[in-house]
């Protein structure tokens, strides 16, 4: 039986889960759009073939098996909250916190509420696969990771699934230098002029005494072609560096060899155009859970997580917790202070540490 949900909001990011329903409806159903205007919820309606609302009260009301919530954080936490009183099972984008003080409250409000957090950058595709060689003993216990792939708490929450590291006790340090780049593409198309401006790059040792991670990113590499992503994970064995990974298997014998990604729909293929898997030599280390569907990793990495989120109402485990959440910001705010101070910044003491955290007994190797 498809999942019943309730989305608030209708925006860019709302529009990844209205998108991964409509195309896998046996999975998701939306049931409700709560909306701030009536201009949205004729949009909605109209693009999306969905029933939505501007009351708040009207779509609170309603039978869901949980409720997404996808908005500007200025008031994404307030809907979250409302949401959860309310007795609405709720997974919502990474806590929109500011400072640590409104994320420590924020936490305390819906501690022991039904909530996890939209954190889907381990689902994605290449991420997944990466996680899964880390996991598989090749490259020995992971010592550190470099990770330049995505902003802020995504970052955050990269680096510590690679290193396997829960609610840890950390010191990070943080710099950053200009970046003069050219912007061409944005977030929807390619630009009609090149936009020359100098971006900062921003740089965070996130050290764990053992186990060490570097996070690096610059917001234009979200869209530029001349900034791409980069991943680099190191064990005692051997590494990963993006999609290549290189091991030492025994005494005179080290191999090396790329990750290879497998779409269906090309050269005579009649399937039907969609990623398909990603395979190490012989062993298939992703392999995509709604086949089928054409949809971007990212698109994928989503509705992976709002399957989680089906389960988890259900009675099964957390998809991402609402203290993993939290912690991920924590540690953002904290790059971003030690980035703008050029001091060390320690974090060691947090409400949640006696919580589960999905990364507790991960570390890899």
């Amino acid at each position: 039986m498809a999942a019943r949900i309730g989305i608030v909001g209708a925006s860019w990011r709302a529009q990844y889960y209205l998108r991964a329903a409509s195309v896998l409806p046996e999975h998701f159903e939306v049931a409700a759009v709560h909306v701030a205007s009536d201009a949205s919820a004729e949009r909605v309606t109209r693009d999306w073939r969905v029933p939505a609302t501007t009351s708040r009260e009207t779509f609170l009301a309603g039978d869901y098996d949980y409720i997404v919530v996808a908005t500007p954080a200025d008031v994404a936490a307030e809907l979250t909250v409302a949401a959860a009183r309310a007795g609405h099972a709720v997974l919502t984008e990474t806590p929109p916190a500011p400072t640590r003080e409104l994320l420590l409250d924020y936490y305390a409000t819906l501690q022991g509420q039904r909530v996890q957090v939209a954190e889907q950058y381990r689902f994605q595709a290449h991420h997944a696969a990466r996680l899964a060689i880390a996991a598989s003993g090749r490259l020995g216990a992971v010592t550190w990771a470099r990770l330049s792939a995505a902003h802020g708490y995504h970052g955050v929450s990269l680096i510590r699934a690679f290193l396997g590291k829960g609610f840890d006790p950390v010191t990070v340090t943080g710099w950053s230098i200009p970046d003069p780049t050219v912007a061409s593409r944005g977030r929807d198309d390619w630009h009609e002029e090149l936009i020359e401006y100098t971006s900062a790059r921003a740089f965070a040792r996130l050290d764990y005494g053992a186990q060490n991670g570097l996070y690096e990113f610059d917001f234009e590499q979200y869209f530029s072609p001349t900034r791409p992503r980069h991943v680099e994970v190191y064990g005692p064995r051997g590494q990963i560096s993006d999609d290549t990974v290189s091991y030492v298997v025994g005494a005179r014998h080290a191999t090396t060899g790329r990750l290879a990604r497998t779409a269906t729909g090309a050269d005579g293929d009649l399937e039907g155009f969609f990623v398909d898997s990603i395979a190490w030599g012989d062993d298939i280390v992703w392999s995509n859970p709604y086949r089928g569907a054409r949809l971007n990793d990212d698109e994928l990495a989503v509705a992976e997580l709002m399957g989680r989120m089906a389960r988890y109402v259900d009675g099964g485990p957390e998809a991402y917790s609402l203290a993993d959440g939290c912690h991920d910001q924590l540690l953002s705010l904290a790059i971003n202070e030690a980035v703008e101070s050029g001091a060390p910044v320690r974090v060691d003491e947090v409400p949640w540490a006696g919580a589960a955290s999905v990364y507790d007994g991960e570390a890899h190797g």
